[in-house]
């Protein structure tokens, strides 16, 4: 034991119970108070997300269903028309890439990786928001 130690020893020797005057629960009311704050929080960021993401859907919904709805079942329709004709037509590399560059167009192919961004930047916004 070094002389600090025993110093410390010593001193406190006769301080069989620290004057507290309530100061530990003071603390733990308001660390229970902060939590509790914290968890009201993110129940509400929650719920905000949810609202959000609810407004989003319906908005895309209906620009999707009002506007694109006929245009794009017709052009689902012929992209499975394509892919139906790459797959059953004979096995050559030829044909195989031929029909996977139209099946695959610049549209299609715009639309994925937009869709996946967005995907991608939700996720990076909702972890970036998580305690």
């Amino acid at each position: 034991m070094t002389d600090f130690d025993a110093l410390l020893t010593r001193s406190f020797a006769e301080a069989h119970e620290p004057a507290d005057d309530g100061f530990s629960v003071n603390v733990g009311h308001a660390v229970a108070r902060r939590e509790s704050a914290a968890k009201l929080r993110n129940v509400a960021q929650a719920m905000g997300f949810a609202a959000a993401a609810a407004a989003v859907t319906y908005g895309l919904y209906g620009l999707a269903a009002g506007a694109f709805g006929q245009d794009l079942l017709a052009m689902v329709g012929i992209e499975f028309a394509r892919a139906h004709s790459a797959l059953s037509q004979a096995p050559s590399v030829e044909t195989a890439s031929r029909g996977l560059t139209h099946m695959l167009g610049a549209g299609t192919l715009t639309t994925i990786l937009l869709t996946t961004a967005a995907l991608a930047g939700g996720a990076v916004a909702y972890r970036a928001t998580q305690d």
